[in-house]
């Protein structure tokens, strides 16, 4: 029986990296996004084996669907969670409306609170289980234009360690990962033009200690440590990975 990992937001970005890394460790991954073309572009890249999961966490009935498909998979025992999907939007709080609080919460938060409350009951039966959420630096130390944002990764993190307080007596470890600036499609400068990306990442050198922002890859390795039994005496852990932008 193969081990196996389930990561939302995976068509693309630290999701895709990620689906990618833990398939070279051995896993087989289960990817699950709305955008199946690139979720199947990522499925051919885990040479592991993988299963495409077209899902939004904020459809119940796709959710209970997909979840209940991972119940009936024999061949595979799903070892570990990872909440990444969120989206990221800068506002004006003074006169944006609470749609884009909704939006925001809903999809940064609420969709891996269902989503991690469908899987739980097949941790419970294994009696053994891994979850990791993705927040943000952000989620530590906001930035002006971003309070939806920053207040759903807060949440997240809060809600990862009160997750880890209640789940440990089960044998079940919940770990966080907050990301600084990486270059991914989350970020508008990530498919501008060369010159105008190589001018924007040459601005954002001082916002560091590490004088340069992350890679996707980057950030897998972290999640990596975080799911896997390398980290097996850890939970609730908050960690950053982001060259030192808190630090300035």
């Amino acid at each position: 029986m193969k081990k196996a990992v389930l990561i939302s937001g995976a068509s693309s970005g630290i999701g895709a990296a990620t689906a990618k890394l833990f398939s070279d460790k051995g896993y087989f991954v289960f990817v699950l996004g709305r955008n199946e073309d690139r979720l199947q572009e990522v499925a051919l890249q885990c040479r592991n084996g993988a299963s495409i999961l077209k899902c939004d966490l904020n459809n119940e009935v796709q959710v209970n669907k997909y979840t209940q498909h991972l119940f009936e998979r024999p061949d595979v025992s799903l070892e570990i969670l990872i909440n990444n999907a969120g989206i990221f939007q800068t506002h004006d709080f003074l006169h944006d409306g609470l749609d884009i609080w909704r939006k925001q919460f809903e999809t940064n938060l609420f969709g891996s609170i269902q989503l991690t409350q469908k899987i739980l009951p097949l941790f419970f039966v294994q009696g053994h289980g891994s979850i990791v959420n993705i927040s943000s630096t952000l989620g530590l130390k906001p930035v002006a234009h971003t309070s939806a944002y920053s207040a759903s990764k807060a949440a997240m993190i809060n809600w990862t360690q009160s997750l880890a307080i209640e789940l440990g007596p089960k044998k079940i470890r919940v770990n966080c990962v907050c990301p600084g600036i990486v270059d991914t499609p989350l970020h508008s400068f990530h498919k501008a033009d060369s010159k105008e990306k190589t001018e924007t990442l040459e601005k954002m050198k001082p916002l560091q200690p590490l004088q340069r922002i992350g890679s996707s890859e980057e950030i897998a390795e972290a999640i990596y440590f975080l799911g896997s039994a390398q980290s097996s005496w850890t939970t609730g852990a908050v960690l950053s990975v982001d060259g030192g932008i808190n630090l300035v």
